[in-house]
């Protein structure tokens, strides 16, 4: 005996309507807004009795400053002096510190001047120097496995003599 079901008194629907039928209880919600609003104040006047706490601090340590090194005037800075902080400094001014180092580098391109004295090394003008480059020519790179650190031909190399003499220079080169 079994029992039929008929379709069509079931389509889906339910015996509960399609809202919900219970409204949000309003007293959690207030005590929850309120307690945030209680932690909020309560930071706030945290932080404000801190503040207080290190602003009387730092007056106590200005009050025990010596009189005599309060009463001596400070030495007058340059303007463009900064206080020797850790690097990276912030700068004050980097247009003018720019338009320094471009100085300082066109005047080192463009002048002559001693690299090394005690060796003998120069600066000369980058015009000049690429003149020189032309007229002279770069030397020449030997063969790294035919020469020794020393300059001498290893045992056994097909390297010349000649290439253990150095680079020559090609001068008055076409």
């Amino acid at each position: 005996m079994t029992q039929r079901v008929n379709k069509h008194d079931d389509e889906g629907r339910s015996a509960s309507t399609a809202y919900e039928t219970r409204d949000i209880k309003i007293r959690p919600l207030v005590v929850f807004i309120a307690g945030i609003a209680i932690l909020i104040v309560f930071s706030f006047l945290v932080a404000l009795w801190a503040f207080r706490l290190f602003s009387a601090q730092h007056a106590a340590l200005d009050a025990q400053t010596p009189a005599s090194s309060a009463a001596r005037p400070a030495a007058p800075a340059l303007a463009d002096e900064q206080l020797q902080w850790p690097e990276p400094r912030v700068q004050s001014r980097p247009a003018d510190d720019l338009q320094k180092l471009r100085t300082e580098e066109d005047a080192a391109l463009t002048t002559y001047g001693w690299v090394d004295q005690k060796t003998g090394t120069v600066r000369v003008p980058i015009d000049v120097a690429m003149q020189l480059v032309l007229e002279e020519g770069l030397p020449a790179r030997q063969p790294a496995a035919a020469i020794s650190p020393a300059g001498v031909p290893k045992a056994g190399s097909s390297a010349p003599a000649a290439a253990s003499a150095g680079p020559t220079k090609a001068r008055n080169a076409p």
